[in-house]
């Protein structure tokens, strides 16, 4: 596994730099949006379409990965995403900015696609999970050290912009010198059914959609209601980091869980950690103090764990050759769920205050809990040693890593049934 390691030693430090710069961003758009007065529902709007275009760019960069490679890729798309902050600076208007940030959804999203396909052309079965795991941890460290980032300067200063396009810069360099092989090109086309995948999987369809919502919304508009409940902006990046924080140390112990429960109660508990953590936040909000921290630590280590989860079920119940197509089909649904979270968000926050981005957030786990109680009625679990283990990675994975998760899982299956384990109703 060293040997490995130390292949993708250079996309492990670009990714980090990658993903500091770009939760950073995220986070200063929406202070930045604060400060300048936009209404919460502009606001909503402009972070949908960061969504859109992750979705779009599932289509769009494998056709470019496949005509041009994955270096010409990586530092054309991390070229256009090192442009996109000083505009952001110099063009502050909600419909420049809502060009500009499908623009970098679209380029992240290829980033993505580049950084993983590479990673999985490296790692073999016996080691991808643990490669996915220092993956993970690259991931939400570079993303939770890209909040505290925002106390280098006022967002309302060119100076943060700045910084963020130079960390997207800067990621160019180690893929530009890396010694290791390029991976075969992704497949240019991507095919799924969604009526189908609901028909197999009813709740990790819903499950996916949810969880969607659920982390767009907070992405986009948590900096805002960190803002408007009268943080300041070392709070704000506290507030957000606290979050991510807590989805990197909770999100391990949730998945052992679930690989030993029933999926459906597994999804129902953390639904409802989710829910205790969005009420804890709002009183927190209006109390003072620690509690808003804690609260949001808690909703960040749910809200994170929800959809490996909820995708882990869904490929509990599908057959080995139907997955590659629920990756693409599970990525969709979670990119429409994405897409409306903000929106959603920002118009309760328009009608019932900075506590309403919490509020929709704790009616879509209610919503969910439900669902995933009738479904513990309609249909009994599958047997313990078809169920597909769980392998963490992160919401804004593109594709490539889900169909890598794929095959992960499919090994660990077919190991578990070899051991004749046990059925779990």
């Amino acid at each position: 596994m060293f040997r490995t390691l130390s292949s993708l030693v250079s996309l492990f430090l670009a990714t980090a730099i990658l993903v500091m710069g770009n939760g950073l961003f995220s986070t200063l758009i929406g202070v930045r949006a604060s400060a300048e007065g936009f209404a919460n529902e502009t606001t909503g709007w402009v972070m949908a379409a960061y969504f859109f275009g992750i979705m779009s760019g599932v289509f769009l960069c494998r056709k470019m990965v496949a005509s041009v490679g994955h270096i010409r890729t990586y530092a054309a798309l991390a070229a256009l995403m090192s442009i996109l902050p000083l505009l952001h600076a110099y063009f502050v208007d909600p419909l420049a900015w809502a060009l500009f940030r499908c623009l970098a959804g679209i380029a992240i999203s290829g980033l993505f696609m580049v950084t993983e396909s590479w990673i999985n052309e490296r790692a073999d079965n016996a080691i991808r999970g643990q490669i996915l795991a220092f993956y993970m941890i690259t991931y939400y460290g570079g993303l939770a050290a890209g909040q505290f980032l925002l106390n280098l300067a006022a967002p309302t200063e060119v100076s943060l912009f700045v910084l963020i396009s130079a960390l997207f810069s800067l990621a160019i360099v180690p893929v530009a010198l890396t010694r290791s092989e390029q991976p075969a090109p992704v497949p240019k086309k991507l095919s799924f059914g969604l009526k189908d995948l609901y028909r197999l999987s009813p709740l990790g369809t819903v499950g996916a959609a949810a969880a969607g919502m659920t982390n767009a919304s907070f992405y986009s508009m948590g900096p805002i209601f960190a803002a408007e409940i009268g943080l300041g902006t070392e709070d704000i990046a506290l507030f957000m980091g606290a979050a991510i924080i807590g989805g990197l140390i909770l999100q391990w112990p949730f998945g052992r869980m679930s690989d030993r429960f029933d999926r459906r109660y597994m999804i129902m508990g953390v639904a409802s950690g989710i829910f205790l953590g969005c009420i804890g936040v709002i009183f927190g909000s209006g109390l003072g103090g620690i509690l808003v921290f804690v609260s949001v630590a808690i909703y960040g280590g749910a809200a994170f764990a929800l959809n490996p989860i909820t995708v882990a079920h869904a490929n509990d119940f599908l057959e080995k050759d139907q997955r590659v197509n629920a990756a693409g089909g599970l990525m969709i649904v979670y990119g429409i769920g994405a897409m409306s979270g903000p929106v959603i968000a920002s118009f309760m926050m328009g009608k019932f205050g900075s506590s309403g981005l919490f509020l929709t957030t704790a009616a879509v786990q209610v919503i969910l809990v439900l669902f995933a109680l009738y479904r513990t009625f309609v249909r009994q679990t599958i047997v313990r040693a078809l169920r597909v283990p769980l392998v963490l990675f992160s919401p804004a994975s593109s594709t490539v890593i889900t169909d890598m998760v794929q095959e992960e899982q499919e090994k660990l299956r077919e190991n578990r049934s070899s051991d004749g384990s046990e059925e779990i109703r």
